[in-house]
């Protein structure tokens, strides 16, 4: 079934414009280059697109037709990057629990995990007065190459993409600025009171997770005391088992 603006636009309270593609390079791509021309508010999808970015500049799995591929635009002043892109996780994963009933994790700071596998990412960017919040959700099983198969899975429902972007659009558009989600995000964190790999000071370090901090930091016990790291990315040493 092909994803339409219309029934996007239709479930949408505010005003919001829309527009569907069937393939980008990426939505936030497309974003960018609106806000250059001058517009402050838009969400973009796409069925497909050829250049998703995960973190650290990795690509995003993300075949034609099988997945959510949205980037919303909106101006927002005083961008605290932590800030967003945990109250980003909290809306996605809460729509897709309340439109398919699958709960899902979130892996610090900006993956959704559901059976052990990453089913879907986050990544907020500033641009000028804007703030550029893309996520990408795997909806229906595809095709996965066999140096992923051990890491991303879906959610394994049915076609609801339009719901689900019109929900986190909303979800994102009432955003206050501030960190009043994180109990709702600590409730949905997979990593703490696990063991972590991280790199730090120039060398693999390790740790337990002892929880999120209240700037969104993820707090990690070592042998040389608890380290609240604030960028990067953590490797879980273990994931059998985790939703």
């Amino acid at each position: 079934m092909t994803l339409e603006a219309g029934s996007v636009r239709a479930l949408l309270r505010a005003e919001v414009p829309v527009d569907c593609f069937e393939t980008l390079a990426s939505p936030s791509e497309e974003c960018r280059r609106r806000i250059a021309g001058g517009e402050t508010r838009c969400l973009v999808l796409a069925e497909g697109q050829t250049a998703g970015r995960g973190r650290c500049g990795r690509s995003f799995f993300s075949p034609p037709g099988s997945g959510l591929y949205m980037s919303l635009a909106f101006p927002r002043t005083g961008f605290d990057p932590a800030a967003l892109t945990t109250y980003a996780a909290v809306c996605a994963a809460d729509a897709v629990e309340a439109l398919t009933g699958v709960s899902c994790g979130v892996k610090w700071v900006n993956d959704l995990f559901y059976r052990g596998k990453k089913v879907g990412g986050i990544l907020t960017e500033a641009v000028g007065g804007e703030v550029i919040v893309g996520v990408g959700i795997n909806l229906q099983p595809a095709a996965v190459p066999p140096e992923l198969r051990d890491t991303v899975g879906a959610l394994g429902c049915g076609d609801v993409r339009a719901p689900l972007a019109a929900a986190i659009a909303e979800a994102l558009l009432a955003w206050g600025g501030d960190f009043s989600h994180l109990d709702a995000y600590r409730r949905r964190s997979i990593l703490t009171g696990r063991r972590v790999t991280f790199p730090f000071g120039g060398a693999e370090q390790g740790g337990t997770v002892a929880g999120i901090g209240d700037d969104g930091a993820l707090l990690v016990r070592t042998a040389e005391g608890t380290l609240a790291l604030r960028s990067g990315e953590v490797r879980l040493s273990h994931i059998e088992g985790l939703r």
